[in-house]
């Protein structure tokens, strides 16, 4: 493997910083979602990387993608759902999975952040455990209706369009469900904004759907086959929430080194104390291999090649390891680290999402461990039309 970046990557990376260093930084006092930053960063091409031409991509792939989205999450994890949101869960799915007037109709405006959009799987009841999704989906003959409620839903208060999974069926669990993408402005879509401990620019919703209603060709996929398109789509999302753990992790090495270098005490920094230099190397160490690791699967997916079990692990790793950094800059700052004055505190509160969101670390230690044991291979065979997926039970 060459892990040279390509000089199209290194131009969009250098892109990416001076626009999280001019645009991002210098708001981020502002706790509340940013749709003026949104738009910019899809006008600039950042959402697209992974997407061909037609749909507003600049086809440069997932290790793009990916280290844009690092290069954001650095300045602001809360930024980096949108990574998720206007590419690889929402507009990707629909790339693959949708009819052609669905594709035409939607990829495009949520790549370039004409529209935002949102997913919808996690209910008061369903959270790992998607085959036991309550709300219904009923077929209409022209039209599908849905009913239910769902929960955890980031960008639910402001998407435009979302992809919501609701079972036909809940007694045949994964087998009854199905994705359909939904059009957020009609009277049955109710939302209300989830106050939480931190990526507090990103928001999160719980959504309540009273017969909302979406077109026969907005099914993803076929009747039924909501799991697999839920499946392919969460392994690409966990590229970009292993890509803002990794972010958020830099940024808390590069808050502690200038916070180590310029603390005096007992007469000098306290960068010359040995323990606080064995902190930054072990952040440093923890951080580089977590960058490593999503690259890794991101690489395999530009490649075409089976990368389900190493975007978990990658996953899982700088989940847990960007807690941990994030912990150990609050003891270099000190008390300092626990006042509101230093973005320290900031990056401790949004650490522990990456433990949770789009797998937790428990969901991502048994598909680890099932791989591991022969009970259950996470890997399978790369297919490129959904009618040719393999059974994903």
């Amino acid at each position: 493997m060459d892990f040279e970046l390509t000089k199209e990557i290194k131009a969009i990376r250098k892109e990416a910083r001076r626009f999280a260093r001019k645009e991002v930084l210098t708001r981020i006092d502002e706790d509340v979602f940013k749709r003026d930053l949104v738009i910019k960063m899809g006008q600039l091409g950042f959402f697209g990387c992974a997407f061909p031409f037609q749909y507003g991509g600049s086809d440069l792939g997932f290790l793009a993608h990916s280290v844009v989205c690092e290069e954001i999450s650095r300045a602001d994890s809360g930024l980096r759902s949108l990574f998720n949101l206007q590419a690889l869960t929402v507009a990707y799915t629909i790339m693959e999975w949708g009819t052609q007037q669905t594709k035409d109709r939607y990829v495009k405006d949520l790549v370039v952040a004409k529209q935002l959009g949102c997913t919808c799987f996690s209910e008061p009841n369903a959270g790992s455990d998607i085959a036991s999704i309550e709300t219904v989906i009923e077929d209409k003959g022209d039209h599908f209706l849905l009913n239910g409620a769902k929960t955890w839903i980031s960008n639910g208060t402001v998407a435009d369009i979302a992809i919501v999974y609701a079972t036909f069926d809940g007694n045949l669990k994964h087998k009854g469900l199905c994705a359909v993408v939904v059009e957020t402005n009609q009277p049955g879509w109710m939302t209300r904004e989830t106050p939480k401990l931190g990526d507090k620019s990103s928001p999160i919703a719980e959504i309540h759907l009273k017969d909302v209603s979406a077109p026969k060709e907005n099914l993803l996929g076929e009747w039924g086959g909501g799991f697999k398109v839920a499946m392919t789509a969460l392994d690409r999302g966990r590229i970009s929430v292993a890509s803002g753990a990794v972010g958020l992790a830099q940024a808390c090495i590069d808050c502690s080194v200038a916070y180590a270098n310029n603390r005096v005490q007992f007469g000098k920094p306290i960068a010359e104390y040995q323990l606080i230099k064995g902190c930054i190397a072990e952040m440093v160490s923890l951080t580089e291999a977590a960058r490593l690791l999503v690259r890794r699967g991101a690489w395999l997916n530009d490649q075409g090649r089976p990368f389900t079990r190493e975007i978990g692990i990658s996953k899982y790793f700088a989940g847990e390891a960007v807690v941990k950094v994030s912990g150990m800059a609050m003891e270099i700052h000190g008390g300092m680290g626990y006042s509101l004055e230093l973005p320290v505190e900031k990056y401790y509160r949004d650490a522990k999402l990456y433990q949770i969101g789009e797998g937790t670390a428990n969901i991502m230690r048994l598909l680890i461990a099932d791989d591991a044991l022969g009970i259950k291979k996470a890997n399978r065979k790369r297919l490129h039309v959904h009618s040719e997926f393999q059974s994903l039970e």
